[in-house]
């Protein structure tokens, strides 16, 4: 078993999950969790190894009504419970969506103020304490955009969204078992490796100077392309493996800086009022974003250049638009359900969004609109 302390920490290894579940509960002497799940996990053979690494004295209450997009009412109800029930730790297992809830949840338990006090965008971060519950992520194939991030979206209850963030909201540990991916549908699977590749490539890209996290976004770049296709024809654990450490490098290395698509995907979330796939706007909006961003980082793009085209003849956004061409995915964000009326909207809400900042080319709404309408109806096609 490998222990990673970059963030948090963090096991990594094939069946690790009973082990690393048993002593970290049995270490940190917990006995009464609260397990935030999606349905489809809770009924799934998954669930039951979950419960098989518990040690036997524990006391376990679930919850599984989890939403889209984590709310503020969902969140009381999670606190409600784990102050009724007397818990003492929460695990959230499966999907971002149930790993967020059980995030914003924490400041519920342990706040009574209503969650839009902690808003990142209104300074709320320095009011959350440090009373916290522990927090343990088991993140299934789609649940690494949230298993290792400080922040989390939520709708308040007047039915405004905003951002938490704060590094307090990063999980206490974080388990990842290639195991639990095993089985994985061909359009999760894709979707998992579109999103890692967009958040590798959108830290990679993102201004500032932090070798740790580069370094970490081109090895998972490096994974993703050598193994994503593997994955769709064979359920290989070897392939697994490196998928899932292609999207926990991603995650890791999005403490640099999120970008244009995240900006995006949080925006059109909004305006429509669901939860859209990650992977599947990444699959979309990744190649125009890198046409966009071509001429604002010229040494990072002849890196990419190199590392999708050893030799050098094709650039990275048509590398990545055939890379990505044959997944399984929507064709536009008009397969998607989202209407054109709804671009404008979203794209002046984007260009608000703290990720836009840290694009390496400035981004307004006027550009983050193109973005968009270049792969509304189809997606873009690089010659």
């Amino acid at each position: 078993m490998t222990l990673i302390t970059y963030v948090t920490r963090v096991h990594f290894a094939d069946g690790v999950l009973e082990e690393a579940l048993w002593s970290e509960v049995e270490v940190n002497r917990k006995t009464r969790p609260l397990i935030v799940t999606d349905e489809s996990h809770l009924s799934s053979e998954l669930y039951e190894r979950l419960l098989a690494g518990l040690p036997v004295r524990t006391s376990v209450e679930t919850v599984s009504d989890v939403p889209d997009i984590p709310n503020e009412n969902a969140a009381r109800h999670i606190a409600e419970i784990y102050d009724r029930t007397d818990r003492d730790l929460l695990i959230a297992f499966g999907r971002n969506t149930a790993i967020d809830l059980a995030k914003i949840s924490r400041i519920s338990i342990a706040h009574q103020e209503p969650l839009e006090t902690f808003s990142y965008a209104t300074g709320g971060s320095r009011r959350i304490g440090n009373n916290l519950p522990d927090l343990y992520a088991v993140p299934g194939i789609q649940g690494f955009g949230s298993a290792v991030s400080a922040h989390a979206p939520v709708v308040l209850q007047d039915g405004e969204r905003t951002r938490l963030m704060c590094k307090k909201l990063v999980p206490t540990v974080t388990i990842c078992d290639p195991t639990l991916t095993l089985g994985a549908t061909p359009v999760e699977s894709a979707s998992a490796g579109a999103d890692a590749l967009g958040r590798c490539v959108e830290a990679y890209l993102s201004p500032g100077y932090n070798p740790p996290a580069d370094g970490i976004a081109l090895d998972g770049l490096g994974r993703v392309i050598a193994n994503l296709h593997k994955v769709l024809e064979k359920d290989s654990v070897t392939a697994r493996r490196e998928l899932m450490a292609a999207s926990l490098n991603g995650a890791l290395a999005l403490q640099k800086g999120l970008g244009a698509i995240h900006a995006i995907g949080c925006a059109l979330e909004t305006v429509v009022d669901r939860r859209l796939d990650p992977g599947a706007l990444s699959r979309l909006l990744l190649p125009s974003v890198l046409q966009f961003n071509a001429g604002a980082a010229r040494e990072k793009f002849s890196t990419l250049q190199n590392l999708f085209d050893p030799n050098g003849e094709i650039d990275p956004a048509r590398s990545v638009t055939e890379f990505l061409h044959n997944l399984p995915l929507p064709e536009s964000l008009n397969e998607m359900g989202i209407g054109e009326e709804e671009l404008r909207t979203a794209a002046d809400l984007a260009a608000s969004d703290l990720a836009a900042v840290r694009s390496p080319r400035a981004l307004s709404s006027s550009s983050l609109y193109s973005i968009m309408k270049s792969v509304h109806l189809e997606r873009t096609r690089v010659a």
